[in-house]
């Protein structure tokens, strides 16, 4: 199991980007799939159930983990949709493991059976990321959906019992803010190494719609974990990642050089952020029809960095 270690992410430089971004390399947000076996209001790509028409084949995702490193990029993280979806998964985290990326991957865990979990620990992963936002059934399916809560619990002991990295990320929201304890405590009994607490935002299916955010502050949140953090410090790690300040105007913007968004389609653009404000730079070019290199030099790439060398800071903050 590798150790993981935040020192690796803590450079100045970047410390206003709401992505951490590595001291050495760079680091590739690739949503791998739009396809998902659960309907969670809030998924930010707004991931739907079925097969997803112009995804990258495998080869086509070996071509681009080759591209990312030609580049100098050396940490991946995998997100979806649900990347286990994907029935090739197993092997491109090899690939990208065989190519010596330090990848981590969020899941729903549901398709992680004994199978998948064995070849998984033998990746030595540096994180598997497992939504699960309750201590119990009825509040973790409030959130995600019925049926959904022990088949993640499934995937969850599966990965531990191999001797996976487990970090539990947990969504607050307005039915387990009064229980963010006992699911900590639920972590540790489940054999999670550690549990990142984020803020429920209306966005993706629930855009605009407060019905079920949460009641609490953040400031009150964060000083409640912050607690916890202390108290089950031998139990399992705490931690929490709020968005309120993650887009600020001062400071260089990591983008291209060492950060990326790889959409499920191929094309690249510099952040999650940027591309849901400024779809113009949002490549045209996919690693379909074009090489790592073709897109980064792209026209929509290039328009990007000439806005940040002119403008310097996030562009999002200055809509």
């Amino acid at each position: 199991m590798k150790t993981r270690t935040e020192d690796e992410f803590k450079i100045e430089d970047y410390s206003h980007c709401l992505f951490r971004i590595p001291k050495a390399g760079g680091r590739a947000l690739w949503e791998i799939t739009n396809s998902c076996n659960y309907s969670c209001p809030y998924c930010i790509f707004s991931a739907r159930h079925g097969n997803i028409e112009g995804e990258l084949t495998t080869d086509e995702c070996f071509e681009l983990i080759k591209g990312l490193k030609r580049n100098g990029f050396t940490h991946l993280k995998i997100t979806g949709g649900e990347p286990f979806k994907r029935k090739d998964m197993a092997e491109i985290l090899e690939k990208a493991s065989e190519l010596e990326f330090i990848v981590d991957i969020s899941t729903n865990a549901s398709y992680i059976n004994k199978d998948i979990a064995g070849k998984i620990g033998k990746l030595d992963l540096q994180m598997v990321h497992v939504s699960l936002d309750g201590h119990n059934k009825e509040i973790h399916e409030n959130a995600r959906g019925p049926n959904t809560y022990k088949p993640t619990v499934n995937g969850i002991e599966n990965l531990v019992k191999n001797d996976v990295y487990v970090r539990l990320g947990t969504v607050i929201f307005k039915e387990n803010e009064d229980y963010i304890e006992e699911t900590v405590q639920y972590a540790g009994k489940l054999g999670a190494k550690e549990i990142i607490f984020s803020y429920m935002e209306p966005v993706g299916r629930m855009k605009d719609n407060y019905q079920m955010i949460s009641t609490k502050d953040m400031p009150s949140l964060k000083k409640e974990l912050d607690v916890l953090a202390v108290k089950y410090e031998d139990v399992v790690k705490v931690s929490y990642s709020f968005t309120e300040h993650a887009a600020c105007e001062q400071g260089t913007c990591p983008a291209v050089d060492k950060f990326v968004y790889i959409d499920n389609l191929g094309r690249l653009s510099p952040c999650t952020w940027v591309v849901e404000k400024f779809p113009e730079y949002r490549s045209t070019l996919t690693l379909k029809d074009a090489s790592f290199e073709e897109i980064i030099d792209s026209k929509p790439i290039c328009n990007f960095l000439t806005y940040v060398q002119n403008k310097k800071g996030c562009p999002v903050r200055r809509r």
